[in-house]
């Protein structure tokens, strides 16, 4: 009979990106949670785009050899490190988890590797989310469609995936662009492109926490706004309700000017 160790070698390695700028206060609780989970044959990639605060001080104290740290001495932005995660994705599956974000369900990584295991043509398969404030006082919950036609028919309208709650096979993020410079939004992009190469899901169990933060400016909204009005554009012959979407997200970018506008 295997023994544990050999029997976790046998199962499908999972790569989980997590990218770090100044987040020394969360950090902790991202690793921790990826290190809790019953699922164990993953290796660990954090990349710090040239934090300034503990971040580096935080990471030395985690010895786990799964763990690998890329650590930048400048900051480069997001979309940069987003682009470079990839290249660190050699793994059958790529996990995302943002380092203010965490994994509250422990057999969150097995139940997804088991339905991409069961599902051949799954190229993302993510959770629903728990939304928390800075300070991890929880303040909402977000469900999505779980069937790929529900989330194919919706997506344009409503991003049905939160990045931090994603399993993604990596064979299938090879045969696509990756994270393109879109400004925002670029992991939208990124589901898209992976629809037109396979199938969408997600698991109907609140797995992830996703941190709101306030300093999320009316004119960051804006821009958020414009990019997914962009992306949109890019896609509309690949998935259905193109112009509810169109129409939804101008008047969504015609709510936030009014706001500007008013001082609000």
């Amino acid at each position: 009979m295997d023994n544990p160790s050999q029997s976790i070698t046998k199962e499908p390695l999972v790569t989980i990106l997590v990218l770090s700028y100044n987040r020394a206060k969360y950090i902790a609780q991202a690793i921790d949670s990826v290190l809790a989970q019953t699922y164990e044959n993953f290796e660990l990639v954090i990349i710090d785009d040239g934090s300034s605060d503990d971040t580096a001080d935080i990471l030395s104290m985690y010895t786990d050899s799964r763990i690998k740290l890329i650590l930048h001495t400048e900051n480069a932005g997001l979309h940069t490190r987003r682009a470079e995660s990839l290249s660190y994705a050699r793994s059958i599956y790529t996990a995302v988890l943002d380092s203010d974000d965490v994994w509250t369900d422990t057999s969150k990584l097995a139940q997804q590797v088991a339905h991409m295991e069961t599902h051949p043509d799954c190229a993302v398969v993510g959770t629903f989310i728990t939304l928390c404030a800075p300070d991890g006082a929880t303040i909402g919950h977000n469900s999505y469609h779980t069937t790929d036609q529900e989330i194919r028919g919706s997506i344009l309208s409503r991003n049905q995936f939160t990045h931090s709650s994603v399993l993604m096979r990596t064979k299938l993020i090879e045969c696509v662009s990756g994270y393109r410079d879109t400004g925002l939004a670029e992991d939208l992009d990124l589901f898209l492109q992976l629809g037109t190469v396979g199938t969408f899901a997600n698991l109907p169990l609140y797995m992830t926490t996703y941190r709101i933060h306030s300093e999320s400016f009316n004119s960051q909204k804006r821009a958020m706004g414009r990019a997914v009005l962009e992306i949109i554009q890019t896609h509309k012959q690949q998935y259905p309700h193109y112009y509810r979407a169109y129409i939804k997200a101008q008047l969504r970018l015609l709510y936030l000017f009014l706001r500007k506008t008013v001082g609000v």
